[in-house]
């Protein structure tokens, strides 16, 4: 009966060691036979992959984020059973959301003339701050009595803060030839407002908002 306890205990222990483990940690050093990681809780581990299945889509690069799953009890060199690797672009990706477009539009005031049509479109990850946007200005009856447009492209940064308002969110858009600035007051998300280049709302009263429209 005693042996038969003990050879229980050497199966359960068996099993117990057997059991596959995985472990999650930036890559940073790789070869063709070996792959060493910086586990999240700080360790460095290195694995032989010589053997091991692989899901690697996109290669392997240093910085990308590695799952390696073993046998047993790990030691230095043991063989990797498994690794998944992620794309370092992909988490920073995922991180940031979805891709979105939106495009706003508004008559805004002229010097002279009608007015002037914006159409401005922000391309930028959900949860970034960056972005870049394409903006048409159509001058309404400009030269003898015909519209004239132009158009710009460029990055869309957000700052905050404006004169009277420190939580305020401005979106400052830089042509791509950084000769023009345009700031816009983010007021909710339907409604952009042109601000100066000193970030304060015109004074005269006039219309100087953009609305959403997509």
């Amino acid at each position: 009966m005693k042996k038969f306890g003990v050879i229980v205990c050497a199966v359960i222990m068996t099993a117990c060691v057997s059991r596959e483990k995985n472990v999650k940690g930036i890559i940073t050093d790789a070869t063709m036979n070996t792959m060493t990681i910086v586990s999240q809780q700080g360790d460095t581990l290195m694995f032989s992959v010589l053997s091991a299945e692989r899901d690697t889509p996109e290669g392997i690069l240093l910085q990308d984020t590695a799952i390696i799953s073993y046998m047993g009890e790990y030691h230095a060199g043991m063989n990797a059973e498994k690794i998944k690797v992620f794309p370092a672009k992909q988490q920073d990706d995922l991180a940031l959301g979805a891709g979105q477009s939106h495009t706003y539009e508004g008559l805004l005031p002229a010097a002279s003339g009608p007015g002037i049509r914006y159409s401005l479109t922000v391309r930028s990850r959900q949860h970034s701050g960056d972005g870049t946007f394409s903006l048409t200005m159509t001058y309404i009856e400009a030269e003898d009595g015909k519209d004239q447009s132009f158009s710009y492209t460029g990055k869309r940064f957000t700052q905050r803060g404006i004169p009277g308002d420190n939580d305020a969110t401005v979106w400052q858009l830089v042509t791509d030839d950084k000769k023009d600035i345009f700031n816009f007051l983010y007021e909710d998300e339907q409604t952009l407002t042109l601000l100066n280049d000193k970030f304060e709302k015109s004074s005269s009263g006039l219309n100087y908002t953009l609305k959403l429209v997509d």
